[in-house]
């Protein structure tokens, strides 16, 4: 019996060798793209294994004396070197894998991390963990691993893993995640919970989880002010909520109650006031920025306040009208003004690379700089108009410059700030509209983004400037981690062992 399956395997030794080489191969495949189904790649090792042992065993004396032959030794020495540069290889990968460097090649720079987001991560000096609950065949689930590892590469603190929470049922138990999509963060005992993020959320939940203090905006009410928990197209209830998404805590603020602005103030928001302050109001107001204060005031055309004697303290003139741009205009309304162009400063640096994005402004008030700008004060005009625009006294009907109409170019928005050496410095920041950014138009262009960067330079949170979105059209090609395994596997490690396999092959067939 032993004879007749040691004659058998020695007339099929070429074909049982090569089946044992195949289930090996499968082996190694699935226990990389299947690693969850544990008994396919051993069940696939195992025969293979056991084929090779048999073979070996069967014929014990010829393979010793093949071994000890000088054609024995000659191919132990190729198959030694091959084993010798795969080694290498994999010692190549792995190093690579340890200090992992990549090169971002994209226009917008897509596959980097902005600035901003680089200035927090590389400021943070404790650990976080961050748990990311996404489907491993998703493209999200690529997408939110590669985000999360730059993380991860620019401050070794934040510790990273991206889940299936079908495949970790425990561990979303423990973080109490019913399904995919739901990126946890996690410091010194706080919690921010993101769904399906972006840069931008990911960067605001590491900064809720890892600073102690959160910033305090209060919105003035009281004299007809766009309310900010108000979810109405003229309310302001989307930019509280984006806010809040960055760290702010926001409050209204009724002075005729309180009396003078809170210590915990860090900015005041006068968002489009329809009737004047009372004077004690006004008084509260001007104690508060003589001490350091920083306010955001949005004004509207006549006859709405002008604040007249505010701006006349920070060079600005508020003229009465409106301010109608035709020629800058792609709407039905001569009063609507798409700004492009903007002056270099803290507040719209993000947007000189903004590929010709716009705001949007809603009926503004024009506003001019006067010719002597009080000695102190540095007033820096964010966007203007063109030459173009002029000042319309009578918004109705057909709109034409008349002679009695100033002409443009007119303020938009400008940035004040006192000097001296003084710890915390005066500043505000004057817009010639408030409704851009009310739940009707704050998602338009970049309204949203420009009106957060103002809170963000009032409360010197320069780290959060808003960065415009890299809208770059994407051309990647997403792979899952499935397809990426099998790709590695068949590329880097089957084809060139099937190239090494077929010159075996024809050795052997030589040989013989």
């Amino acid at each position: 019996m032993m004879k007749r399956l040691r004659e058998l395997t020695k007339a099929n030794a070429l074909v049982i060798g090569m089946m044992g080489f195949v289930a090996l191969l499968i082996g190694f495949s699935l226990y990389f793209a299947q690693p969850d189904r544990k008994w396919a790649w051993i069940a696939a090792w195992a025969i293979g294994v056991a084929l090779w042992v048999g073979l070996i065993a069967l014929h014990f004396e010829a393979v010793l004396r093949y071994l000890i032959s000088q054609r024995g030794r000659m191919g132990a020495n190729a198959v030694l070197s091959s084993l010798f540069m795969l080694g290498v290889v994999a010692l190549v990968v792995y190093i690579a894998d340890r200090h992992n460097t990549s090169w971002d090649w994209t226009k917008t720079k897509r596959n980097t991390l902005s600035p901003q987001t680089l200035k927090v991560v590389r400021g943070i000096n404790k650990e976080v963990n961050v748990v990311a609950f996404y489907d491993a065949t998703s493209q999200e689930f690529v997408r939110v691993r590669d985000l999360l590892k730059r993380y991860e590469a620019a401050n070794p603190k934040i510790k990273v893993r991206v889940v299936d929470p079908r495949q970790e049922p425990a561990l979303a138990r423990q973080y109490e995640v019913t399904g995919a999509g739901v990126t946890v963060f996690e410091a010194d005992g706080r919690k921010e919970r993101v769904s399906f993020g972006s840069e931008k959320e990911f960067t605001g939940a590491l900064i809720k989880v890892t600073k102690d203090k959160k910033p305090t905006v209060y919105f003035l009410q009281g004299h007809g002010e766009h309310d900010p928990d108000s979810f109405d197209p003229e309310g302001y209830s989307d930019l509280k909520r984006g806010l809040e998404a960055l760290n702010y805590q926001i409050k209204p603020l009724k002075l005729l109650t309180e009396k003078s602005v809170p210590k915990d103030c860090d900015v005041l928001v006068i968002a489009g006031a329809q009737r004047e302050l009372f004077p004690q109001e006004k008084q509260a107001v001007k104690a508060f920025l003589d001490k350091g204060g920083r306010l955001l005031l949005m004004l509207e055309p006549d006859p709405a306040p002008s604040f007249q004697d505010w701006l006349d303290a920070w060079g600005l003139e508020a003229l009465k009208g409106t301010v109608v741009e035709p020629a800058n205009n792609i709407l039905q309304d001569a009063a609507a003004i798409f700004a492009f162009s903007f002056r270099f400063h803290d507040i719209t640096r993000p947007f000189q690379r903004a590929r010709q994005e716009a705001v949007l402004f809603i009926t503004a008030r024009p506003l001019k700089r006067k010719t002597n700008v009080p000695s102190g004060i540095t007033l820096t005009e964010l966007i203007e108009t063109s030459a173009a625009s002029w000042q319309e006294l009578n918004f109705q009907g057909v709109v034409r410059k008349e002679p009695n109409e100033t002409g443009g170019p007119f303020v938009l928005a400008a940035a004040v700030e006192k000097n001296g050496t003084d710890k915390k410095k005066m500043r505000a920041v004057v817009l010639a509209d408030s409704d851009f950014c009310t739940n009707r138009f704050v998602r338009n262009l970049l309204n949203g983004a420009f009106a957060a960067n103002c809170i963000h330079w009032l409360a010197e949170e320069d780290v959060l400037i808003d960065i415009p979105p890299k809208d770059e059209p994407p051309q990647t090609l997403f792979l899952s981690r499935q397809q990426t395994v099998f790709t590695f596997v068949w590329s880097v490690i089957v084809l060139p062992l099937a190239i090494l396999v077929s010159g075996l092959i024809a050795w052997w067939t030589r040989r013989s």
